[in-house]
């Protein structure tokens, strides 16, 4: 059986958005998924891929024969009903080129398609970036000045929160190796506990059950209980002397098997009976995660009264998981909206169809979600890229729910973006600039300033759709380079290049701040006929001048060799 073979064609795009007569011919690139090319790839994407590689052999096997892939995959606990209908439909796909021929393979889909209608979504209305408006025929170009105006600088102080929760996700992958005094000394923040302790209490919590009876087990140890989540996540408080009465909930990102699983069934369903949809497999997850954290979440409230806050932020999967769980605990009527701190996310793929919809419903402003993503991380841009209209409709013979999924249906993307889009562009000697970006480091909100909020909308909608298909997810895997602990797909998503950026950022507006500071400092201001004393700062030193000139007002004015001059 060949690999799922996907081509499409690339077609070089300016910074204004068109082709121009110099621009090198649009390209047609076949995409292959085989063996060795989606076992590279899935590899080169997790970050600590040595203990990935040890668990992936004991978990898929596959078998080559002659180039061609007769693909064997061996996942653990998947059990099927009888008339099939809670089967992995991603399996399913894999299943439907071996089994059967050119002529019935449509018959086939069709006939799967209606058998996994079993979670049929229902929504009244399409999301805010999928809906087809009357004038949507006229697109909105962008060159990189027009861009530019839709780009607002983070303040310090917001730069600084950033900087932080980055460091608390970089944590989250080395949860073992935390180092209390430093999470303390540096943040004023105490480790409360981890998922990590949690397995250890259920796994001596097993030894003492006797298998047979763990059905008759109540409370605590129910068969939710004794499921574990497919990410990591620790808590930390913030320290008795800060006023805030903060906890934190920092979730890891994809490093198991199990995460990837959940990634991948992408299945569109519906969320909390609510006018939303959702990626099916990270929304199972964070049911998993929001039964492990609500006790915490109850303990820190009760302890600390309605002064208390809750932040849940977490990295790439980590990240999408923090914000359906932020959002259930709010739905399910566990906390108030006021004890609810914004989501903050680095690198998470957007997994909502109508989230800022679902934000205005529960009352929430639209800054609750303050997504982060790297100029050319690939992993925000999976779901919210435009898909090839054949991958389109492959999707939906194969399953019936993406038939009625607004997102696929007029715009060709799974998951819009929702939220505060928030844009950091590393230096230039880390990742190379985007296209559309102002040279250099820098953190932005993508937002519209319009008067006409309808206008502004639009305007937004346009321009994050233009970011996120520049470049495309296939243009950036077709680069054989981008693969590997030193390819480009690493390094834009590594939640390490998240925290280095942003405190890049950090240090050049406070060095800006102290340039500024200085010039303001070395400038003599003369007034007509008189004198004016000014303190100025040279070499480190300082002193006093007078200066008297009348008539023409100059300005004497130190340079950066401490020399002074009239201007």
């Amino acid at each position: 059986m060949e690999g799922l073979r996907l081509t499409a064609k690339i077609i070089p795009i300016t910074v204004s958005g068109t082709t121009s007569p110099t621009t090198a011919p649009a390209k047609t690139v076949s995409w292959s998924f085989n063996n060795s090319s989606l076992k590279h790839t899935l590899t080169s994407l997790i970050t600590r891929h040595d203990t990935l590689k040890q668990t992936n052999r004991k978990n898929l096997t596959h078998t080559v024969k002659s180039g061609a892939v007769e693909d064997t995959i061996l996942i653990d606990k998947i059990e099927e009903s009888d008339e099939g209908k809670d089967e992995n439909w991603v399996l399913r796909v894999l299943q439907v080129w071996k089994t059967h021929d050119d002529n019935n393979r449509i018959q086939y889909l069709n006939d799967c398609g209606e058998n996994n209608d079993h979670d049929r979504i229902l929504i009244d209305h399409e999301c805010d970036t999928c809906r087809v408006d009357d004038d949507d025929d006229d697109d909105d170009e962008f060159d990189k000045n027009s861009f530019a105006k839709l780009l607002w600088k983070v303040s310090l102080g917001e730069a600084r929160l950033y900087a932080k929760m980055a460091y608390l996700g970089s944590l989250s992958y080395t949860i073992p190796k935390i180092k209390l005094g430093n999470l303390l000394k540096r943040h004023k923040l105490v480790f409360v506990t981890s998922s990590l302790k949690k397995k250890v209490f259920k796994e001596n919590t097993l030894e003492k059950i006797d298998q047979q009876d763990l059905k008759n087990v109540d409370g605590a140890y129910d068969s939710n209980s004794l499921s574990s989540s497919p990410c990591e996540w620790y808590i930390c408080d913030d320290d008795n002397d800060n006023e805030s009465n903060t906890r934190y909930f920092v979730i890891q990102g994809s490093e198991s098997i199990a995460s990837w699983q959940a990634n991948l069934l992408f299945e569109p369903v519906q969320f909390e009976a609510m006018d939303a949809i959702v990626h099916r497999g990270i929304y199972e997850a964070a049911k998993v995660v929001y039964e492990e954290m609500l006790p915490y979440i109850h303990d820190h409230l009760q302890r600390n009264g309605n002064g208390a806050t809750i932040r849940l932020t977490g990295h790439s999967l980590g990240g999408s998981l923090s914000l359906l769980v932020n959002l259930m605990l709010l739905i399910r009527g566990q906390v108030q909206v006021s004890s609810l701190l914004p989501v903050i996310t680095f690198g998470a793929p957007w997994v909502m169809c109508g989230g800022d919809r679902l934000l205005r419903n529960l009352g929430l402003p639209r800054n609750h979600l303050q997504g982060i993503t790297i100029h050319r991380d690939i992993v925000p841009r999976a779901f919210s890229c435009n898909y090839p209209t054949r991958v389109a409709h492959l999707l939906k013979v194969v399953n019936g729910n993406f038939r009625n999924h607004p997102c696929l249906n007029n715009q060709n993307l799974l998951y819009a973006p929702m939220g505060e889009f928030l844009i950091l562009q590393p230096d230039a000697k880390l990742s190379p600039n985007h296209d559309l970006l102002p040279q250099g480091s820098g953190l932005y909100i993508l937002r519209s300033q319009a008067s006409d909020p309808n206008m502004a909308k639009k305007q937004t909608r346009a321009a994050q759709s233009i970011f996120l298909n520049t470049p495309h997810p296939l243009e950036i895997l077709t680069d054989r380079c981008a693969y590997g602990s030193e390819g480009a797909i690493l390094r834009d998503h590594d939640v390490d290049t998240y925290l280095i950026s942003i405190r890049k950022v950090i240090s050049q507006e406070l060095n800006r701040t102290r340039r500024m500071r200085r010039q303001k400092r070395r400038r003599v201001v003369v007034a007509d006929g008189g004198a004016e004393w000014n303190s100025c700062e040279v070499g480190g030193g300082w002193w006093e001048s007078v200066v008297e000139v009348g008539g023409c007002n100059p300005k004497y004015t130190f340079g950066d060799d401490g020399f002074g001059s009239f201007c």
